[in-house]
């Protein structure tokens, strides 16, 4: 199970999101087995030599599917009207091609090479909140911490927007939250491919695992609309730094799902004091 997590753009005409994933395979439409009896699908995993499955029209097609694929497997769908076939090598240089075989036009598959991120497919759809400060979730049951993803916003007309930059999951431990923002010039441009970046200072005052917390800066960067977010644990005193503009101050993150940098309420000129003892 993967939930994605993000936040609506304020001001936006945004009537609902589409939610894409890729991954290093893909899937085919779910039949039944008696279908494809007697066919056949040819497959070459990671570069690897031609694998052949022959249907044998009664065994469950995952199955049959499993029991001669070389790495990689297919996955049942929470959705039983696909089913996902991966390679074991999920990312570059892994790769899936279809090759051939009597049986593609039944699966809905067409010959080709998938490899990272070279297509993706609609898992779903999620509408729009109507308070532009919540967070929207979209749950992928059958995503895994190697697959990409991407969104699409959809205004008021149907229009549906280019898609943002593909993104993996992250497994995390503690709340989080998202802070965010929009980095422009002088002239009101909004700045792309800026970098953002965040240094831990001190830690979360309940964290019982401080030591276990790592000192590496995070960092990010905007995106083409100058929009950037970052992660961070919830109660950690960081400093915030985006170059391009000359910003870099002491901020303690929010103890909220989601903030925006222009709201946090802090002198963001004040510098906290690493300790204090009074």
């Amino acid at each position: 199970m993967i939930i994605l997590r993000w936040s609506k753009f304020p001001g936006a005409d945004v009537a609902s999101y589409k939610v894409y994933c890729s991954m290093v395979g893909f899937r085919l439409h779910t039949i039944h087995p008696s279908v494809v009896a007697g066919k056949t699908l040819i497959l070459k995993m990671n570069d690897g030599d031609e694998q052949t499955i022959t249907f044998d029209g009664e065994t469950g097609l995952a199955d049959q599917l499993n029991a001669t694929l070389i790495q990689g497997h297919a996955y049942e769908s929470s959705n039983p009207d696909w089913i996902y076939v991966r390679s074991d090598v999920r990312t570059a240089p892994g790769s899936v091609e279809i090759v051939d075989g009597t049986a593609l036009e039944d699966f809905g598959l067409v010959a080709r090479t998938i490899y990272e991120k070279s297509e993706d497919f609609l898992i779903g759809s999620v509408e729009a909140p109507l308070d532009p400060s919540s967070v929207v979730e979209y749950p992928d049951p059958d995503g895994v911490c190697q697959d990409w993803y991407t969104v699409t916003t959809v205004n008021s007309q149907g229009q549906e927007s280019a898609k943002t930059i593909y993104k993996q999951p992250t497994t995390n431990t503690g709340n989080l939250c998202v802070l965010e923002g929009i980095v422009t010039s002088l002239q009101g441009v909004r700045l792309p491919d800026c970098e953002v970046t965040a240094t831990l200072v001190k830690y979360p005052h309940e964290s019982s695992k401080a030591s276990q917390i790592s000192l590496d800066t995070v960092r990010t960067y905007t995106g083409p609309d100058g929009r950037f977010s970052l992660a961070l644990l919830q109660g950690a005193l960081v400093i915030l730094e985006i170059p391009v503009v000359g910003f870099s101050h002491n901020i303690t993150v929010p103890r909220r799902s989601h903030e925006f940098i222009t709201d946090i309420l802090v002198d963001l000129d004040y510098r906290y004091p690493v300790e204090y003892n009074g």
